[in-house]
């Protein structure tokens, strides 16, 4: 029997839920001493704004969890992978159907993993979790999510393939963490790398959300005034107010870090040096493989001017997608760590062209308010050929450089695919709280998250209101803060469904997704329907007024019989009407499109 011990994660999560009373009695019972009149309503609301927190966080943490699992299972970590559903938790695979954390953990182990913890050499298994739609539901207790996955399937010396697939999961909220109720595997497209081949599954799922419910991810709920108002005291009240102004401040810094390391990606794409420089703090790091470690703005830039020259060619291809971005802010708010998935693919055209996939573990520093990048540390997994796939070639990642040699020597030394590594994870399991479980040999992560963030003092706020009419201001700027966290992931939503419904041609959930039916809205032609439209690596920012926001985001398209891939960016505009968020434009700039094995691609001219 596969057991493992679990403990509750070592952060501390607040929740407000249908319980409301029973919350606030455990908070104490002092004499109410009122400065000033209306602390009843006060009291009224700060319940209903813990209630929205824990909501907008949920949205968060299931992101989380369900970027863990493809974490987990890019490197066979099974024991970690299956501890992320509920008690009663199901998967439906293919094999069959799986109940509970045990069952899966042996379904894993044995029919994934043949049978070891881990992937053998040569072994290929990146899943790659993308393109969420996450609803919470009104209690706060339940949640839904659908994703893609992009799976590079294979070995070296064996095959290679791509898969797609489409998971509709629920999530529920057991022992104070989120978890995995039932996950739903649903085969979308499939394909040998060589010979060229792709087959579409008719995946015409039921939508768990509505054009009109997409855009507003956290359900409503009234909450009814507390029995117990009178046992609270103001000094409990501002105790409570600096919990929620910190969690408020927590969700603010993880979408400024996300937004930071997807435009990372993006100015990585334009060979846009000094841009990609000036993300750094003054004395950043960046350590790309085994090239080295260089320290220092004018260093990073001058070393990726060495690798890959400056200005993207006319026929140049240079993307570098960030993928399943698990963020965590420090306890004390000035720190922060993430680690995802760098899928790139780059080359002249005519002239050959490759693709690499690898991990990224990084860390972020909040500097005058503003959060920059403290170090890069990517570990590249697989690099190959282009037109021969990963079964056929495998490349190994570049040494340092001798015409621009780095500050500092690596600090590990791996082996690329077909050798297998594991790059260690900066937090612990997000359901146990336990180290990952590594196979034998490898070192455990830190066993929980305060431990691997740095300090662990708590975040500083500005003083606890004084009387209730300073109370009342500084919980409608609470409220704002939160809505802005909220709008992130509506807006997130939005361009995602709207990749779903081009998949499945539903015009009209397409134009229900828009404020206003926009003028050149239309569905892909017959040639190319059967097309996957995979929308990743958001860059979100929400206006100060909260009402509206700017949207970049990447596509790439799958589809038509040999195989073909597209890829472009979506700019556009998202509005807040009466509390639900709507696309007002979304604009597609195609870059490149090409034959999955046939380097020929066919570059557009980049602005």
């Amino acid at each position: 029997m596969i057991q493992r011990l679990q403990k509750r994660p070592g952060v501390l999560t607040l929740i407000i839920v249908s319980g409301v009373a029973g919350c606030f009695l455990a908070m104490g019972t002092t004499a109410q001493v009122a400065p000033g009149d209306g602390l009843a309503a006060i009291q009224v609301r700060m319940a209903q704004l813990e209630n929205e927190l824990h909501k907008a966080r949920a949205i968060r943490d299931i992101k989380r969890l369900q970027y863990s699992y493809a974490h987990y299972a890019e490197l066979g970590l099974w024991f970690d992978l299956g501890d992320l559903f509920a008690t009663n938790g199901v998967a439906h695979y293919a094999q069959g159907d799986f109940r509970g954390p045990e069952s899966l953990r042996k379904f894993y182990l044995q029919e994934l993993g043949r049978g070891q913890l881990g992937l053998a050499e040569g072994r290929i298994y990146p899943h790659i979790m993308i393109q969420p739609v996450v609803t919470v539901a009104a209690d706060g207790r339940t949640a839904r999510g659908r994703w893609h996955v992009i799976a590079m399937l294979g070995s070296y010396g064996g095959s290679a393939s791509w898969a797609g697939v489409v998971y509709e999961n629920r999530y529920v909220f057991e022992d104070g963490v989120w978890k995995i109720s039932e996950l739903s595997y649903n085969s979308q497209y499939s394909g040998r790398y060589s010979p060229p081949g792709l087959i579409l599954s008719k995946w015409d799922l039921p939508y768990h959300f509505t054009a009109q419910s997409v855009g507003v991810p956290v359900a409503n709920s009234d909450l009814t005034a507390p029995a117990n108002l009178a046992s609270m005291s103001f000094e409990v009240l501002q105790q409570r107010w600096g919990e929620l102004a910190r969690g408020a401040q927590q969700l603010r810094d993880e979408t400024d870090v996300l937004n930071l390391q997807h435009g990372y990606g993006y100015y990585f794409d334009q060979k846009m040096w000094d841009a990609v420089a000036n993300l750094f703090a003054g004395d950043g790091t960046l350590e790309l493989g085994l090239r080295g470690v260089y320290a220092g703005k004018d260093q990073i830039r001058r070393a990726l001017i060495t690798f890959d020259g400056e200005g993207l060619d006319g026929d140049e291809v240079n993307d570098h997608l960030q993928l399943a971005t698990v963020v965590h802010i420090a306890p004390d708010g000035r720190t922060a760590k993430a680690r995802g998935v760098e899928l790139s693919v780059s080359g002249l055209k005519g002239k050959g062209g490759r693709w690499e996939e690898g991990i990224f573990e990084n860390e972020y520093v909040k500097q005058n308010g503003i959060w920059k990048i403290h170090s890069v540390h990517y570990y590249p997994r697989v690099i190959t050929d282009y037109e021969l796939g990963w079964a056929k070639d495998a490349k190994p990642a570049p040494g340092p450089s001798v015409e621009f040699p780095p500050n500092r020597p690596a600090t590990e030394a791996y082996a690329t695919y077909p050798k297998m590594h594991y790059p260690r994870f900066h937090y612990a399991n997000r359901v146990t709280g336990l180290p990952v479980q590594y196979p034998s040999g490898i070192a455990a992560t830190a066993a929980g998250l305060g431990s691997t963030l740095g300090s662990s003092s708590i975040a500083a706020v500005a003083s606890p209101p004084k009387n209730a009419k300073e109370f009342t201001m500084r919980l409608t700027e609470l409220e704002r803060q939160i809505n802005s966290s909220v709008a992130y992931d509506a807006a997130e939503n939005l361009v995602n469904a709207y990749g779903y419904y081009l998949d499945d041609s539903r015009l009209d959930s397409l134009q229900g997704l828009f404020s206003n039916t926009p003028d050149r809205l239309s569905l892909p032609n017959a040639e190319s329907a059967l097309t996957v439209h995979q929308t990743v690596q958001p860059v979100i920012n929400i206006a100060p007024d909260g009402r509206s926001a700017t949207i970049r985001a990447r596509v790439l398209k799958v589809g038509g019989k040999a195989g073909q891939l597209a890829s472009g960016t979506y700019e556009g505009r998202a509005i807040n009407r009466s509390g639900a968020w709507k696309l007002q434009s979304l604009t597609l700039k195609q870059t490149w499109s090409s034959a999955f094995n046939q380097w020929m691609p066919a570059v557009e001219r980049r602005r």
